[in-house]
């Protein structure tokens, strides 16, 4: 389940984003407190203790590899989009402020600069996103709209602030993943990236399809027995919950 640092993701049936409530809206419930804007997390051991708790499941890992083939999406590949490694690489230790003024308004180079390595981020989906997800494609439009929403808004500056609402309607949810760290891009004064946590809603079938999934490669899922409780006074605030395929059956 996902942690403070982390900004859930709702995807419906077709695994692309919904929204909290179907509209789209997504947004990060608690303040984003930072101490220095100016140096992006790069140690490697923090970014692997950041994300710690937000792993991908097994099935995200199993689909992307079953479907290796098609990780690849026409925005992807296409020009004039693929050759923008140069703005990234140009442009990768400036700061965020003064890149943005590099580029031209509408941001042409600024599209190609942010879809430039939007290939990696799919091959290594598992190390961007956490929880359940597939590979999916986002459309021509929805793109569109990734890329205005991050050009409009900027990485926090030093305090502590409430992150923007975001839309994510029919972003998959590795573009939608990558539109909120690249807003987000300093880590907070706990030295955590703000992470992704990709999730079917619960009425979703994909939940039944997904034990179906692993049981099939011998990956059956653990029955989990969920306990919650106040995180100050460690009082349980209601009866455990059994969660997995023999829930039902253990609960008896």
């Amino acid at each position: 389940s996902p942690t403070s640092n982390a900004w859930v993701i709702p995807l419906g049936d077709d695994g692309l984003c919904e929204g909290k409530y179907g509209d789209g809206r997504i947004w990060y419930d608690f303040e984003w407190c930072v101490d220095d804007t100016s140096s992006p997390l790069k140690d490697s051991y923090l970014i692997k203790k950041s994300k710690k708790l937000l792993p991908a499941s097994k099935w995200s890992i199993w689909k992307m590899e079953e479907n290796a083939k098609s990780n690849f999406c026409s925005y992807d590949s296409s020009n004039p989009y693929n050759n923008g490694g140069y703005y990234r690489r140009r442009l990768a230790e400036e700061d965020w402020t003064e890149r943005k003024l590099q580029f031209r308004d509408p941001p042409d180079d600024f599209k190609r600069w942010l879809l430039s390595d939007i290939d990696q981020w799919r091959l290594e989906a598992d190390k961007h996103v956490g929880g359940d997800f597939e590979t999916r494609c986002s459309g021509y439009g929805e793109i569109d709209k990734m890329v205005k929403q991050v050009w409009e808004n900027f990485s926090p500056d030093e305090g502590c602030q409430r992150l923007p609402e975001l839309n994510c309607f029919g972003l998959s949810a590795i573009d939608t993943c990558k539109m909120i760290k690249e807003i987000v891009r300093y880590p907070n004064d706990k030295k955590q990236n703000i992470e992704c946590f990709a999730q079917y809603q619960p009425s979703s079938p994909k939940h039944q399809q997904i034990i179906e999934d692993l049981i099939s490669i011998g990956q059956t899922p653990k029955t989990k027995v969920v306990i919650i409780a106040n995180a100050t006074t460690k009082k349980v605030l209601s009866e455990p919950i059994m969660k997995g395929p023999l829930a039902q059956v253990m609960a008896k």
